[in-house]
């Protein structure tokens, strides 16, 4: 609740000079009463005129310090009493110059002065700090009506301020309001194990201290995907923002999390159909390349792998002859061959019109292999078209990494070398390149179908 600054009205006690005139009286008093009484002095002093000079004496001293101390004093408790119940413009004045109580009436007010300062600002802050406190509570509102979830955090005391309810609702092994533990448990349960140590490492309380506070970063984001109750993944958008509290040397944040799901999967659709053949389905042919040179240059240098090149005979006489939907009938069905003859992490791609590329990768023996091209010539003799006595075939050719080459493009010639070779001798068979300049066999010439079975 905000302070209420009210004016009140000022009351002053005032010692004024021409009391002194007063007080010159006073003190002369008993001394007229007693020449009065003895006619100037002439007559002798009784024992009552002792005792009338005295009480008159007595009734002098009294006025005089009530008027020079008590009224004055009580003035003063007035003031302070008038002060502590609030009226913070209480002042007390006296002009007994150079008198304590006139250094003393100074110092008060010099006090009042500086409480009245503070009251007021300490009223204007406070007033600022609802407003604040408003808007924080409609910033909230709107973030909480945008968002999945929102929360506020103390980094420095490692203690969820805001938002715990939330969370604990949704993902109820949360029995804890400790940020960094909440982070761990998330990242262990329900963070996708793809994104589970990103997730960790963005998040946790060391990365965070380090990012806002050593290099100039207002805001951290991450994209990660978290399970669901139906056993799949969710897509949300997490952004942290720093809190600057030059108040307190706490570091604090909020977050706020948005559910993406449906915006990620357009971009994934987008971008798969982006790196897809639009006909076939594989991969195109720079994503093809792309992927292969990321593999031998990267996880799978040092392993062996065959660069297979497969193309379809006579495929212009199938598009002369029976039109462009059959050829095109054909290629979809030896793309489907292909992917289902090879592993996932092989990778198969279209990178011409009928020709398609495979990377087999960490081949265990030639025999393998050998088997692999084998099952490919099975699979295009159970490719049918609506012309069913016309029987596809398909030519293959082979190179080997390391063997003959650890380049991209030196395998992907090689290969097509060894393709036209399988063309040359017949068709419907393949070819290795040979096995390189260090390899088993070096310079090894063109064996066509020697290996074949």
């Amino acid at each position: 609740m905000a302070l209420t600054y009210v004016p009140y009205k000022m009351e002053v006690f005032v010692v004024k000079k021409r009391l002194w005139c007063l007080y010159i009286l006073l003190i002369l008093l008993p001394v007229i009463v007693l020449a009065i009484m003895t006619e100037g002095f002439k007559l002798t002093v009784t024992g009552l005129d002792i005792v009338i000079f005295i009480c008159v004496q007595a009734l002098c001293i009294f006025l005089i310090s009530h008027f020079l101390l008590y009224r004055p004093v009580q003035g003063l408790i007035n003031v302070i009493y008038r002060a502590i119940k609030g009226d913070y413009h209480a002042r007390f004045f006296s002009y007994d110059t150079g008198g304590v109580l006139n250094r003393l009436s100074f110092a008060f007010n010099e006090l009042m002065n500086c409480v009245e300062s503070q009251m007021k600002e300490l009223s204007e802050n406070r007033i600022l700090q609802n407003k604040l406190y408003e808007n924080e509570k409609i910033y909230r509102s709107a973030l909480e009506l945008t968002c999945e979830r929102l929360f506020e955090a103390d980094l420095t005391h490692n203690k969820v301020l805001y938002g715990y309810d939330s969370y604990h609702r949704a993902f109820p092994f949360l029995q804890t309001e400790m940020y960094d533990e909440m982070i761990r448990l998330l990242s262990e349960k329900v963070v996708c194990t793809k994104d589970a140590k990103k997730f960790c490492g963005t998040f946790s309380r060391s990365n965070l201290a380090d990012t806002f506070l050593h290099k100039n970063t207002k805001e951290v984001t991450m994209e990660y995907r978290l399970l669901n109750n139906s056993g799949g993944f969710v897509w949300y958008f997490a952004t942290v923002v720093f809190l600057n509290s030059s108040e307190t040397d706490s570091l604090k944040i909020i977050g706020y999390i948005k559910n993406i799901n449906a915006r990620k999967k357009h971009e994934i659709e987008i971008f798969n159909q982006s790196q897809k053949d639009g006909l076939t389905g594989l991969y195109n042919k720079k994503v093809t390349q792309d992927m292969i040179e990321s593999f031998i240059s990267g996880d799978g240098c040092s392993g062996h792998h065959a660069l297979i090149m497969v193309d379809i005979d006579n495929f212009k006489r199938i598009n002369d002859t029976m039109g462009h939907t059959e050829g095109d009938s054909a290629l979809v069905q030896v793309a489907h061959k292909l992917k289902s003859l090879f592993r996932t992490s092989d990778i198969v791609g279209r990178v011409g019109g009928d020709e398609f590329l495979t990377l087999m990768k960490n081949i265990s023996s030639l025999d393998v292999l050998i088997k692999k091209l084998d099952s490919i010539k099975q699979y295009f003799n159970e490719i049918h078209l609506k012309d069913n006595s016309f029987r596809i075939s398909g030519s293959i050719g082979v190179s080997f990494y390391p063997y003959d080459s650890t380049s991209f493009f030196e395998l992907y010639k090689m290969s097509d070398a060894a393709l036209y070779n399988s063309k040359k001798i017949g068709k419907n068979c393949f070819s290795f390149y040979g096995f390189g300049n260090n390899g088993e066999k070096p310079d090894m010439a063109l064996q066509p179908d020697k290996n074949s079975l």
